[in-house]
């Protein structure tokens, strides 16, 4: 009975260990860096108003992050409670974005948004 636990609890450290790795280590993207998707540097996206497909406003871009300093990869948005989003910062990859009339819409519904990191600074 013994001989059977060990692996098992082998496994389960295993498991343990690898969810640690899944999760993603975020750093603030430096000030002047180009965040090629908007054509504008990391300062200039930060407090950006975001905006569902619908056009309402649902938060405001608090951070943008990213592997490293030099590699904005996503958003961090600080949402108001608006449109079904709940009152919190999120990490969203910056593909999840678009500039529309001069506006930063989300393309992710609340229920997409619910499934991604939440941001805890």
């Amino acid at each position: 009975m013994f001989s059977r636990r060990i692996p098992i609890a082998l496994a389960a450290t295993g498991l343990m260990a690898g969810a640690a790795f899944a999760q993603s280590t975020w750093v603030e993207i430096d000030d002047r860096v180009q965040v090629p998707a908007f054509s504008a540097t990391a300062d200039q996206v930060d407090d950006w108003d975001v905006y569902d497909a619908a056009g309402t406003e649902i938060g405001e871009v608090e951070e943008v992050v990213g592997p490293d300093a030099s590699t904005p990869t996503a958003l961090v948005v600080d949402f108001e409670g608006n449109g079904g989003y709940a009152d919190q910062d999120v990490v969203i990859p910056i593909d999840q974005f678009s500039l529309e009339n001069n506006r930063l819409v989300l393309n992710a519904d609340p229920a997409a948004v619910s499934s991604m990191e939440i941001w805890t600074d």
